[in-house]
């Protein structure tokens, strides 16, 4: 019986690899987010689970549905931003543009940790920093053109 070693993947195939899954977890973290803020909507309440907001800051808001809709609406844009950063459509996408977007979902992510810091909620707090490691990876893969982004050379 003749034994063949498995051929070995490219560095290229490994790095491609890496760079569809963090755009993966980078959409699936902001999806988790939207999914979160429909179900708020759907009970009427401001706030996170596990975190509801503050009896004063719940009044101030008039629709609590509405606003968590709106939250859940915005949740979608960095969804579909990772998305489009490692799919063929995002060639169509002007690579400036494409990279403005990624610095904006970056900022975004990095604010919601931030936020979350102040809470003692960690499971949100895990969640979101696996969501930003996931965000600054695939914005450095982009700038640097790597395989696997919809601009790699």
């Amino acid at each position: 019986m003749i034994m063949t070693q498995p051929r070995a993947e490219s560095s290229a195939t490994r790095v491609r690899r890496l760079v569809v899954i963090a755009g993966l977890a980078g959409a699936g973290h902001w999806m988790i987010y939207v999914a979160e803020k429909i179900y708020l909507a759907a009970i009427g309440t401001v706030g996170m689970i596990g975190s509801p907001a503050s009896p004063a800051a719940a009044a101030a808001v008039a629709d609590p549905a509405a606003a968590q809709l709106g939250n859940a609406a915005f949740g979608l844009l960095p969804a579909l931003v990772s998305l489009v950063a490692i799919l063929p459509l995002g060639r169509r996408v002007p690579r400036p543009l494409l990279l403005t977007a990624l610095c904006l979902v970056l900022a975004a992510t990095l604010a919601l940790v931030a936020l979350l810091l102040t809470h003692a909620n960690w499971a949100h707090l895990v969640l979101s920093a696996a969501g930003l490691v996931a965000i600054v990876s695939l914005t450095a893969a982009s700038f640097l053109r790597l395989p696997g982004t919809a601009h790699s050379t």
